[in-house]
């Protein structure tokens, strides 16, 4: 599984790659304050020597567990098609009309640009209609809008604690709950212990946790030692600085702690560790399924 996690990164940065070479879109992630919205702008850049039309439209993120915190009804994008030219460069515009009493916190869509097929004499734009091309592949590019309202709050349960072997490598596994208002950047600090003395201590870049979700976490331990019998795990999350308030030398983030763990250095096998968690994640499956079975056998009853 670690493995295979692996691999489909791989997949993803080609296919990244792949799409960065037929048109390019900038920024990746776009920041709105709901507050006081604004219009932004957007980059399409065409660096082939063909004609590109791309719809732009906004989609609900997968992972997104419910539709109140999805944004995309809320935004206008203009103009919805886009024709460039081979090796050329326009503006897209985009502003959120978010509806009154939004709740705090922060809500998200993604933002699709999709490649279509252009007819050999396309005439929808003017000066290009002229302009042939034959597309043999259609390309898709997501980008992430995030909306921020109000006051953020920024909190999470950490558990499931596992230290995890594949062969030569040790793993951190842990699952993250995001119990705040907006996403979590999260940020390990392990520090390694035998008994009483300390040895090394290392930073391990978690990830984004979404709001209202939750992350399966696996990162790689390097500085473990083989003396080491405990290890304090501090949580932080970090927030971004504005690029202006940087300065040379200086983190581009600040840092906030959330809590702290001790736990025993006791690891187990990938092979024993997914054993594990298929049977925890049948049992919580078989739990789910009599709940709701009591739930319809009451329901009956009551009617």
């Amino acid at each position: 599984m670690l493995m295979k996690k692996k691999i489909i990164i791989s997949i993803y940065l080609l296919m990244i790659s792949v799409l960065y070479a037929n048109f390019q879109v900038a920024p990746q992630v776009q920041k709105m304050n709901l507050n006081r919205p604004g219009t932004k702008k957007i980059y399409l850049k065409n660096g082939t020597n063909k004609l590109k039309k791309i719809k732009i439209y906004s989609e609900r993120p997968k992972d997104q567990k419910t539709k109140d915190l999805y944004m995309g009804d809320w935004i206008i994008v203009y103009p919805k098609i886009v024709y460039l030219k081979p090796n050329s460069k326009k503006i897209v515009r985009m502003a959120a009309r978010p509806p009154q009493g939004l709740a705090d916190g922060e809500y998200r869509s993604h933002l699709v640009f999709e490649e279509l097929p252009v007819k050999r004499y396309d005439s929808s734009e003017k000066d290009e209609s002229k302009v042939g091309v034959n597309i043999d592949v259609i390309h898709i590019l997501v980008s992430t809008v995030y909306g921020y309202s109000g006051k953020l709050e920024y909190g999470g349960i950490f558990e499931d604690f596992q230290i995890v072997t594949d062969k030569k490598k040790t793993y951190f596994v842990s699952k993250i709950i995001n119990t705040g208002t907006t996403a979590l950047d999260v940020i390990y600090r392990v520090t390694y212990y035998e008994n009483m003395k300390e040895l090394k201590t290392e930073d391990l870049l978690v990830g984004k946790v979404m709001r209202e979700n939750y992350l399966d976490s696996v990162v790689e331990l390097n500085k473990i030692s083989k003396g080491a019998n405990r290890m304090k795990i501090e949580y932080y999350y970090r927030i971004k600085k504005e690029e202006k308030k940087v300065k040379e030398g200086e983190k581009e983030y600040d840092e906030f702690k959330l809590g702290e763990k001790i736990i025993p250095i006791e690891k187990i096998s990938k092979d024993k560790y997914f054993k594990e968690l298929e049977k925890k994640n049948k049992e919580e499956v078989d739990a789910k399924k009599l709940e709701k079975e009591k739930a319809e056998i009451q329901s009956k009853k009551e009617s």
